[in-house]
C-alpha cells in the first residue's frame, strides 16, 4: 500500500510550521479532519540526478482513499530540516532557492476515487548551473476545515513531497564526530553525531553488531534521516535481537557497537564505539 503521510500546519507569516502525523493519527483529531485529506501519495520523496540545461521530468501518484472525490491545491515550497527532525516549509523564496527551475502541471487538481491521479512536474537547471544539490518540496493541500465546537481552531492539512536533485558531480562525505546516549520515546538509545562535509545530502544504511552490559548480542540499525551538506545531525541506533529485526529491545548500558555503515554510492564509515549513559 502507498505510504500516507499527513502534516498539520499552523500558519505564520511567510512560513508554515509543521507537525508530522501518522495517517492513523488523524483519528485523534476528528473524523471530519481525516475525511478532508484522505489522500495517499507515492513516492514520499524523490532523489534525482540531472545535468545543467537538461529537463528532468517525474510523476507523483495521488490516490483518493475516501469514497468522495477530493479537491487539492498544489504548489512548491522551500524547507528546512530542524535538529528535532521536524520540517519547516517556507512559502517565500530562500536566498539560494532552486524553485524557479520547477514547473508543476497545475495548481488545483480533482482526484477521483479508484483512479490514481498522475501529477507531473519538471525541473530544468539553467545551462550555467555549477555543481550543486537542488532541494525543494511539492505541497498538496486539502481544503481548510473551518473551526467548530469539536475543533476550536481551523485545520489545514498538507502533505509535502521532498525532492532532491543532484546537479553535476556532487556527493555526501559523512563522518562520525561523536557518540552519546539520549532518551528517545522514553528509552535510552545510543546516538551517533554525524557530520556531512560533502556537497549533497547523505543517509546511513547497514547493520552493526553490538553487545550490551549483560553480554547479550544485538544488531543495530541507524535512523535514515537525511544529513544535509554542512550540518551535524544526531542519528539514533535502534537495537534488535539477531534474526528478529522487527522487535525493538531495551538496551542495558554500557553497550559496544562495531561494524560498517554505508552512505552515498560508494562511501562507508567504520564504527567502533562504546556508549555509556
Amino acid at each position: 500500500m502507498n505510504r500516507l503521510t499527513a502534516l498539520r500546519l499552523l500558519r505564520q507569516p511567510g512560513r508554515l510550521r509543521s507537525l508530522t502525523l501518522l495517517a492513523l493519527g488523524f483519528g485523534a483529531l476528528s473524523q471530519a479532519a481525516f475525511a478532508q485529506f484522505a489522500l495517499a501519495v507515492s513516492p514520499p520523496r524523490f532523489e534525482l540526478k540531472g545535468k545543467p540545461g537538461t529537463p528532468i521530468r517525474e510523476v507523483i501518484e495521488l490516490s483518493q482513499i475516501d469514497a468522495r472525490p477530493g479537491v487539492y491545491t498544489v504548489r512548491t515550497a522551500d524547507w528546512t530540516f530542524k535538529p528535532d527532525a521536524t520540517v519547516d516549509f517556507i512559502d517565500t523564496l530562500a536566498p539560494d532557492s532552486c524553485r524557479p527551475w520547477v514547473a508543476i502541471e497545475r495548481k488545483e487538481i480533482n482526484v477521483t476515487p479508484g483512479r490514481p491521479y498522475r501529477f507531473r512536474f519538471e525541473v530544468t537547471p539553467p545551462a550555467d548551473t555549477p555543481p550543486m544539490e537542488c532541494r525543494f518540496a511539492i505541497l498538496v493541500e486539502g481544503k481548510e476545515q473551518a473551526a467548530s465546537a469539536n475543533m476550536p481552531i481551523g485545520l489545514s492539512a498538507r502533505v509535502g513531497v521532498v525532492v532532491y536533485v543532484a546537479v553535476g558531480d556532487v556527493k555526501p562525505a559523512l563522518s562520525v564526530v561523536g557518540a552519546t546516549v539520549q532518551t528517545v520515546n522514553g528509552m535510552k538509545v545510543p546516538v551517533l553525531k554525524v557530520r556531512n562535509d560533502g556537497t549533497a545530502h547523505g543517509r546511513l544504511a547497514g547493520f552493526l553488531k553490538g553487545t550490551d552490559a549483560s553480554g547479550t548480542a544485538l544488531e543495530f540499525t541507524a535512523a535514515t534521516l537525511p544529513i544535509l551538506p554542512g550540518e551535524t545531525r544526531d542519528i539514533a541506533l535502534s537495537a534488535a535481537r539477531p534474526g528478529n529485526a522487527d522487535a525493538a529491545v531495551q538496551v542495558s548500558f554500557p553497550v559496544t557497537v562495531r561494524g560498517k555503515l554505508e552512505w552515498g554510492d560508494s562511501g562507508s564509515t567504520e564504527i567502533d564505539q562504546r556508549f555509556a549513559p
